[in-house]
């Protein structure tokens, strides 16, 4: 039997292709290279092995072997493997069809036994459905065994279970049969099969070697092709080493061992009847190599041994283990970010030296994204092995984003997400589309949401004051609609899946449309086109498999359409614009087998992430796996350890990463760390090495010297100062003078959220408006007979005007009901009044020259002359001692200007009383806060607000006094708008104390 090895520590792909030239240098004939077949486990090794024999060679060019993944002895190798007898097989069935027939299966199992209450729960069930049928298909598990793994001990949720899943299992067979096809997985074993058996029957003139392909272990079926190709004259199977000399025993123990590296190429060499001892040397080393860490791998091989063999651990031998630690050690970070930042660094360094290679491997989608991230920032774009999966590329994200929308009832995040996406233009000019957008994002989408649906969209736009505006965004609403076609709504309609996709996919070109290319062109014109292309007509066929749904269910199924796994290479993007760094790669652990580099880094090395959690999956507990012939879950373990030490030898300088915590939850460290790090602390050295690049992340946005910022000091010049203010801004200049010069001078105002809820300024206008449209319809008369049918009226007239949501009007209707009875009331009681007037403005000169204006909400006039002055508030009004020391300045300046004749058709008078009517709509309706001074009368405190804000103006208005960021720590302003401008939270804890 011709099987070999190459130890752990040694580049395999080097030695292999140094050994092939070897092999067939001998020969005469000279396509005797060309003619040798090399099976490896992937085909991004096949890749690498292509380049592997160019370095061995030395030449530019070179015939290469036929290089195959044997993961990919599928159909499309028969041909090119001469498998004459696989085209008797019947074709296999499509990964996508193959999911919507199992997901209609999966929809009949009740949702208290764990079936779906969704099509896309529905979706991945049927995934992991399909991956047991592929798993016992490759096991060679016979389903008719399944009624006998419940017991009488187990409960009757496993019994209901395994009777659907036999159920399940058997319609699915019967399909495929009446179809005419195979699943997948059965296929996969038949080419195998085929292959093992056309050599066997007629062995190969050529040789034939597989590679590395021990590493976890092997199916059945690829076991017995192994075993064909170890017993032909020109076969060779090569294995990595153990990485140090084991006892036959330890062998036999690694069998069990499930979380050992060697566990699988144990039960590998049971499955080929042969033992460790047939182990050969392979007689061939590439002489250009980097020169092998021996002693790193007798390091790690000694401090993975299972317990059976930890005896060894006792023997305290540190010089002999302190050479290992060359060139290792171990990073740890604070957090995920930081993890990145250091690992990107790391790579970074190592492209300082001329022609180095540099890889981070990591089972972590999420870190490798990041570093992915962090490398640009050093101009790098690294080669990402997974890829992008499609529903995150530009084209995946602007499809999502479109069911989302319509879902949501054109809710405003979700619709500004989709019309602002780049690859929506409505057929218009994208300039033009844009521009339309942002004035229907301002005048329409800014504050509570609007009416669902296109209509509430419309009436919004009407709204719109200005006339140019508006115009644009009744265009782009219209263009938005023709768009949208069938896919406007999604309600709970029953419609055909398929009808759903070819909507969705209508709509979504047409938005994707200019006035000067086509939405086709413009959607799957990207790097990620055409796989998203072959994937969604992929699609098209399966969806016809599955029964009608819900409309309103079809995003979340789009969504798991795009995650799911359907065809080797088509779900995600693997392009890259611009091309990736040749030096630098991200690679996923099946990716970085049997790869070599100068620097590694092993990333996420903790507990459930490098080790992944053992899951048994939906359908079967552990017990019920083992007794069906299924690998058990903790098997994955040893396949995961196994990349662990082979990435932890394919470089001289190889670091171990992990964080201290990971979304924001502490973390444990990877019990092969753990098992490193008390080894090493048992032979009195202490651990690793820490790494550090965690301490250069830290400084990357650290300057050298803090040099801080002025506080914000702005002094324009008093010519440019306005000189007029109002008397609801007289607090803001008193307690923040920067949020008013922002304000005021510069003239910022915050935008609203989007989709915010109606607060209490949106409440606030409806009921002023409320009052003041009652006071109109009565002529000031509150005693007129149809005083309650005009409450009324104005009540539609401010709901009609401010337009809040069904749901707000329906909860505010009856507040507002409340409201208009105390009113009716509180006016009834008040016959000494003469006049009352309405939102009324007005205004009076300080003695400075500046203006004071303002505009009060009620200006009554008594029998006798006096005036009463009266401001609703539907929140707390301000105290007594916050209107007499200047804190609440409005009233009292109101008085000032009423006593002075200020309000429009008003004459002057004496201001007997300022009342606040806390107006809330509650239980108790509203109260009546008269104004009563403690320590003065109303005239002296309104004269004091006066004097004050005559001097206030003169510095801010009149003078050079700069505009400081709340001067006075005990003024509080009312809100934090500008506190961003101002950097307040840089500098607010110091305080000036300026007595402003």
């Amino acid at each position: 039997m011709r099987l070999y090895e190459i130890p752990a520590h040694r580049p395999f792909l080097d030695d292999l292709a140094h050994g092939v030239l070897a092999m067939v240098e001998g020969m005469e004939d000279p396509a005797a290279l060309a003619r040798t077949t090399i099976l490896l486990p992937t085909r991004r090794a096949a890749r690498s092995l292509r380049e592997s024999f160019l370095r061995a060679s030395g030449r530019q060019a070179l015939l290469l072997p036929r290089l195959r993944a044997l993961a990919g002895l599928s159909t499309e190798d028969a041909e090119e493997l001469s498998l004459p007898t696989l085209l008797d097989e019947p074709p296999p069935v499509d990964a996508a069809r193959r999911l919507a027939v199992l997901a209609e299966v999966v929809m009949k199992l009740p949702p208290h036994l764990g079936g779906p209450s969704n099509p896309d729960q529905a979706w991945r069930l049927a995934l992991e459905l399909a991956t047991l049928l592929d798993e016992m298909a490759l096991e060679g598990c016979d389903p008719a065994g399944i009624p006998d793994l419940v017991t009488g001990e187990l409960a009757t949720h496993w019994k209901i279970t395994h009777e659907f899943l036999g159920a399940a299992i058997n319609y699915w067979h019967a399909w495929l049969d009446e179809q005419g096809l195979a699943d997948i997985g059965a296929r996969r074993v038949a080419a195998l099969r085929a292959q093992a058996r056309a050599w066997r029957d007629n062995p190969p003139r050529d040789p034939i070697i597989a590679a590395g392909i021990g590493i976890g272990g092997t199916i059945p079926a690829a076991t017995d092709l192994l075993r064909q190709i170890a017993r032909m004259d020109r076969g060779a199977v090569v294995l990595h080493g153990a990485g140090e000399e084991l006892s036959p025993e330890l062998w036999e123990v690694l069998r069990e061992a499930n979380s050992h590296p060697l566990n699988g190429t144990a039960r590998l060499l049971r499955g080929l009847d042969a033992t460790a001892d047939d182990l050969r040397p392979w007689p061939y080393r590439a002489p250009d190599a980097p020169a092998p860490n021996e002693a790193r791998a007798a390091l790690l091989a000694r401090a993975l041994r299972p317990e059976e063999g930890i005896a060894c651990w006792q023997e305290r031998e540190p010089e002999r283990w302190r050479p290992a630690l060359s060139g290792l050690d171990v990073l740890i970070a604070p957090d995920e970010a930081g993890e990145a930042a250091a690992i990107a660094l790391l790579l970074r360094e190592a492209l300082e030296t001329p022609g180095a290679r540099a890889a981070l491997v990591t089972p972590d989608r999420d870190l490798a994204r990041r570093v992915s991230v962090e490398l640009l920032r050093h101009g790098i774009l690294a080669d990402d092995s997974a890829g992008q999966p499609l529903g995150m590329t530009p084209a995946g994200a602007f499809l999502r984003l479109l069911g989302r929308m319509v879902e949501e009832g054109f809710a405003p995040v979700a619709l500004l997400s989709l019309l602002k996406h780049p690859l929506c233009a409505g057929g218009m000019a994208r300039s033009d589309w844009m521009r339309a957008v942002r004035e229907l994002e301002r005048y329409a989408l800014r504050g509570p949401r609007p009416g669902a649906g296109l209509e509430g969209l419309r009436r919004a736009a009407e709204a719109i004051r200005h006339e140019e505006p508006r115009a644009r965004v009744r265009a782009m609403l219209d263009a938005l609609e023709a768009a949208l076609g069938n896919f406007r709504a999604l309600d709970r309609e029953v419609r055909p899946p398929a009808d759903l996709l070819a909507d969705h996919l209508a709509a979504a070109e047409a938005l994707a449309s200019t006035d000067e290319r086509p939405g086709g062109l413009r959607l799957y014109s990207g790097e990620e086109g055409e796989p998203l292309a072959v994937h969604l007509a992929g699609l098209e066929p399966a969806m016809r498999a599955l029964p009608p749904l819900e409309a309103a269910a079809w995003p979340s199924l789009f969504d798991a359409l795009l995650e799911g796994p359907l065809a080797p290479g088509v779900r995600t993007m693997r392009g890259r614009k611009g091309g990736s760094h040749p030096r630098v790669q991200i690679l996923g652990l099946l990716e970085a087998r049997l790869q070599s580099f100068d620097r590694v880094v092993l990333g996420a090395l903790e507990e459930s992430v490098w080790p992944i959690a053992t899951d048994p999956g939906a359908w079967m507990s552990r017990p019920m796996r083992t007794a069906f012939g299924l690998p058990a879950p903790e098997a994955r373990i040893g396949r995961v350890c196994a990349d662990f030490l082979l990435s932890a030898l394919a470089a001289p300088r190889a670091t171990l990463s992990r964080a201290r915590k990971r979304g924001g939850s502490p973390t444990v460290a990877a019990r092969w760390l753990t098992r490193l790090d008390t080894f090493l602390n048992g032979q009195g050295l202490g651990g690793l090495e820490t790494s550090p690049a965690t301490g250069w992340a830290g400084l990357l946005d650290m300057p050298e010297v803090a040099r801080p910022c002025a506080r914000p000091a702005p002094a324009p010049p008093a010519t440019l100062r306005p000189r007029k203010i109002g008397v609801t801004d007289v607090w803001l200049l008193k307690a923040d003078p920067y949020a008013w010069y922002a304000k005021r001078v510069l003239r910022l105002r915050p935008l609203d959220d989007l989709d915010a809820e109606a607060d209490a300024a949106e409440y606030g206008n409806i009921v002023h408006h409320m009052v003041s449209q009652w006071l109109t319809l009565c002529d000031g008369d509150p005693h007129c007979t149809k005083a309650v049918e005009h409450f009324a009226a104005a009540t539609e007239h401010a709901l009609a005007e401010y337009a809040p949501r069904p749901g707000l009007v329906a909860y505010w209707r009856p507040r507002l009901a409340r409201i208009a009875e105390f009113v009716l009331e509180t006016e009834r009681g008040r016959r000494d009044v003469a006049e009352r007037h309405a939102e009324i403005t007005g205004g009076i000169e300080l003695p400075c020259g500046v203006r004071l204006e303002g505009r009060a909400d009620r200006v009554d006039r008594r029998a006798d002359g006096s005036l009463v002055l009266i401001d609703l508030k539907t929140g707390a009004p301000p105290s007594n001692a916050e209107m007499a020391d200047g804190r609440a300045p409005q009233m009292p300046l109101e008085a000032a200007i009423a006593a002075r004749g200020g309000f429009a058709g008003i004459p002057a008078a004496e201001v007997s009383s300022l009342e606040h009517w806390h107006v809330s709509g509650g239980y108790e309706a509203g109260t009546v806060a008269p104004f009563r001074p403690k320590e003065a009368t109303l005239p002296e405190v309104s004269e004091a607000a006066f004097e004050a804000l005559d001097a206030l103006a003169r510095d801010f208005l009149l003078g050079d006094r700069p505009f400081l960021a709340r001067p006075h720590p005990a003024r509080a302003p009312k809100g934090e708008d500008y506190d961003h401008l101002s950097r307040f939270d840089e500098w607010g804890g110091a305080g000036e104390g300026d007595a402003a």
